[in-house]
């Protein structure tokens, strides 16, 4: 489905208004429906812990998320904390962000990517910007594909 966007900016207008003229009530409506209205309710921070500190991370710092020894923790450049979410949780609460999951134990942030290496048949390994490296699990290179098929990475 096609989508026509129309912006009328003013300073006429006290607020934003967003409104959707469709022939139908499709799920890709709905979907469009439910993100704009969850669109404040996603975080920006995320709260972490390290040497009985708390942080506030910014969203846009984490590389990823990821479990170790059955604690789960984000890696932002300048180190590792701890988190109390699990990875399911932070999955959902995400998943409208630029977060993916690449196995059943790290979660990703695309704009963290250096570059996905696909040069080992069914196999993809994530560069990250750390310069750490990540392997995607066989169940997930399905949707990292789709991902990078839709980015017009791959044709």
């Amino acid at each position: 489905m096609d989508i026509k966007l129309n912006t009328n900016i003013s300073s006429k207008f006290e607020e934003i208004s967003i409104t959707i003229n469709a022939p139908e009530l499709s799920d890709e409506i709905q979907n469009l429906i439910k993100y704009v209205s969850n669109i404040n309710a996603i975080p920006t921070q995320i709260v972490a812990s390290k040497n009985n500190e708390i942080y506030f991370i910014d969203l846009e710092r984490v590389i990823c998320f990821f479990s170790e020894d059955k604690y789960n923790y984000v890696r932002v450049k300048e180190g590792i904390y701890k988190i109390k979410y699990k990875l399911y949780e932070l999955e959902n609460i995400f998943k409208q962000k630029d977060f993916i999951r690449i196995s059943n134990s790290c979660i990703i942030n695309i704009n963290q990517v250096e570059y996905f290496d696909t040069s080992i048949l069914g196999t993809v390994f994530v560069k990250l910007k750390d310069k750490t490296q990540e392997t995607v699990s066989k169940r997930n290179v399905a949707q990292i594909m789709k991902l990078l098929k839709e980015r017009g990475s791959l044709k």
